[in-house]
Protein backbone atom coordinates (compact mmCIF):
# COMPACT_ATOMS: atom_id res chain seq x y z
CA UNK A 1 0.00 0.00 0.00
CA UNK A 2 2.83 2.39 -0.87
CA UNK A 3 0.56 5.08 -2.34
CA UNK A 4 -2.07 4.62 0.36
CA UNK A 5 -3.13 7.26 2.88
CA UNK A 6 -2.88 4.58 5.60
CA UNK A 7 0.31 4.64 7.70
CA UNK A 8 -0.66 2.35 10.57
CA UNK A 9 -1.54 -1.33 10.49
CA UNK A 10 -1.77 -4.23 12.89
CA UNK A 11 -2.17 -7.92 12.14
CA UNK A 12 -3.97 -10.68 14.00
CA UNK A 13 -4.83 -14.30 13.38
CA UNK A 14 -8.36 -15.64 13.05
CA UNK A 15 -9.04 -18.08 15.89
CA UNK A 16 -11.74 -20.72 16.43
CA UNK A 17 -14.06 -18.55 18.56
CA UNK A 18 -14.26 -15.97 15.73
CA UNK A 19 -16.09 -18.40 13.42
CA UNK A 20 -19.78 -18.86 12.83
CA UNK A 21 -21.62 -22.07 11.90
CA UNK A 22 -20.60 -21.63 8.25
CA UNK A 23 -16.89 -21.73 9.12
CA UNK A 24 -15.96 -18.13 8.39
CA UNK A 25 -15.54 -15.10 10.65
CA UNK A 26 -18.89 -13.95 12.01
CA UNK A 27 -19.88 -10.45 10.90
CA UNK A 28 -20.03 -9.15 14.49
CA UNK A 29 -16.43 -10.24 15.14
CA UNK A 30 -15.21 -7.72 12.57
CA UNK A 31 -16.20 -5.01 15.06
CA UNK A 32 -14.00 -6.65 17.68
CA UNK A 33 -11.15 -6.55 15.17
CA UNK A 34 -11.85 -2.85 14.60
CA UNK A 35 -11.78 -2.21 18.34
CA UNK A 36 -8.43 -4.01 18.65
CA UNK A 37 -6.96 -2.00 15.77
CA UNK A 38 -8.38 1.25 17.14
CA UNK A 39 -6.71 0.73 20.53
CA UNK A 40 -3.39 -0.23 18.89
CA UNK A 41 -3.58 2.88 16.71
CA UNK A 42 -4.21 5.16 19.70
CA UNK A 43 -1.34 3.50 21.58
CA UNK A 44 0.93 4.09 18.58
CA UNK A 45 0.14 7.81 18.82
CA UNK A 46 0.63 7.82 22.60
CA UNK A 47 -3.05 8.49 23.24
CA UNK A 48 -3.82 5.99 25.96
CA UNK A 49 -6.37 5.92 28.74
CA UNK A 50 -4.19 5.67 31.80
CA UNK A 51 -6.27 7.87 34.07
CA UNK A 52 -10.07 7.98 34.19
CA UNK A 53 -9.84 11.70 34.92
CA UNK A 54 -8.38 12.23 31.46
CA UNK A 55 -10.63 12.56 28.45
CA UNK A 56 -11.92 9.28 27.14
CA UNK A 57 -13.76 8.35 24.00
CA UNK A 58 -17.08 6.78 23.25
CA UNK A 59 -18.02 5.14 20.00
CA UNK A 60 -20.82 7.12 18.37
CA UNK A 61 -21.08 5.29 15.05
CA UNK A 62 -19.69 2.15 13.40
CA UNK A 63 -20.27 0.70 9.96
CA UNK A 64 -18.58 -2.08 8.03
CA UNK A 65 -18.76 -3.22 4.42
CA UNK A 66 -17.82 -6.86 3.89
CA UNK A 67 -15.96 -7.79 0.72
CA UNK A 68 -14.53 -11.28 1.28
CA UNK A 69 -14.78 -13.91 4.06
CA UNK A 70 -11.99 -14.75 6.50
CA UNK A 71 -11.23 -18.33 7.56
CA UNK A 72 -9.65 -20.07 10.54
CA UNK A 73 -5.90 -19.50 10.82
CA UNK A 74 -5.88 -16.69 8.29
CA UNK A 75 -4.00 -13.54 9.20
CA UNK A 76 -5.85 -10.27 8.74
CA UNK A 77 -4.10 -6.92 8.50
CA UNK A 78 -6.13 -3.94 9.62
CA UNK A 79 -5.07 -0.54 8.36
CA UNK A 80 -6.30 2.48 10.38
CA UNK A 81 -6.25 6.22 9.79
CA UNK A 82 -7.94 9.40 10.97
CA UNK A 83 -9.78 10.86 8.00
CA UNK A 84 -11.55 13.73 9.73
CA UNK A 85 -11.40 15.73 12.97
CA UNK A 86 -14.12 17.95 14.32
CA UNK A 87 -14.47 19.85 17.61
CA UNK A 88 -15.24 16.84 19.83
CA UNK A 89 -15.09 13.89 17.45
CA UNK A 90 -12.87 12.22 14.92
CA UNK A 91 -13.48 9.69 12.17
CA UNK A 92 -11.39 6.55 11.77
CA UNK A 93 -11.34 4.64 8.51
CA UNK A 94 -10.22 1.02 8.26
CA UNK A 95 -9.13 -1.32 5.52
CA UNK A 96 -8.90 -5.05 6.29
CA UNK A 97 -6.81 -7.31 4.10
CA UNK A 98 -6.48 -11.09 4.09
CA UNK A 99 -3.08 -12.76 4.19
CA UNK A 100 -3.12 -12.93 0.37
CA UNK A 101 -3.62 -9.14 0.14
CA UNK A 102 -7.28 -9.30 -0.90
CA UNK A 103 -9.71 -6.71 0.42
CA UNK A 104 -11.76 -8.28 3.22
CA UNK A 105 -13.66 -5.27 4.57
CA UNK A 106 -13.74 -1.51 4.79
CA UNK A 107 -15.11 0.27 7.83
CA UNK A 108 -15.65 3.62 9.47
CA UNK A 109 -16.12 4.63 13.11
CA UNK A 110 -16.83 7.95 14.76
CA UNK A 111 -15.30 8.51 18.20
CA UNK A 112 -16.42 11.30 20.51
CA UNK A 113 -14.14 12.66 23.23
CA UNK A 114 -16.08 12.30 26.42
CA UNK A 115 -15.84 13.36 30.04
CA UNK A 116 -17.18 10.34 31.89
CA UNK A 117 -17.36 12.14 35.25
CA UNK A 118 -19.42 15.02 33.86
CA UNK A 119 -21.35 12.84 31.41
CA UNK A 120 -20.92 14.91 28.26
CA UNK A 121 -18.73 15.37 25.17
CA UNK A 122 -15.63 17.56 25.41
CA UNK A 123 -13.34 19.08 22.78
CA UNK A 124 -10.56 16.87 21.46
CA UNK A 125 -7.62 17.53 23.80
CA UNK A 126 -4.89 19.68 22.24
CA UNK A 127 -2.33 16.90 22.84
CA UNK A 128 -4.49 14.45 20.85
CA UNK A 129 -5.10 16.94 18.05
CA UNK A 130 -1.36 17.65 17.77
CA UNK A 131 -0.44 13.94 17.78
CA UNK A 132 -3.00 13.11 15.10
CA UNK A 133 -2.04 16.10 12.95
CA UNK A 134 1.64 15.16 13.16
CA UNK A 135 0.95 11.51 12.27
CA UNK A 136 -1.78 11.81 9.63
CA UNK A 137 -1.04 13.77 6.47
CA UNK A 138 -4.39 13.04 4.74
CA UNK A 139 -7.20 13.93 7.12
CA UNK A 140 -9.73 16.76 6.88
CA UNK A 141 -10.28 19.03 9.85
CA UNK A 142 -13.75 20.55 10.30
CA UNK A 143 -14.74 22.93 13.05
Amino acid sequence: MSDSPFRFSTTLEVIWRDLDALGHVNNAVYFTYLEYARMKYLQELGLGFRDRREAGIILAEACCTYHSPLALGERVTIWVRVSEMRRSSFVLEYRMEGNDGRLVATARTVQVCYDYAAGHPVPIPDQWRAAITAYEPYFREDA
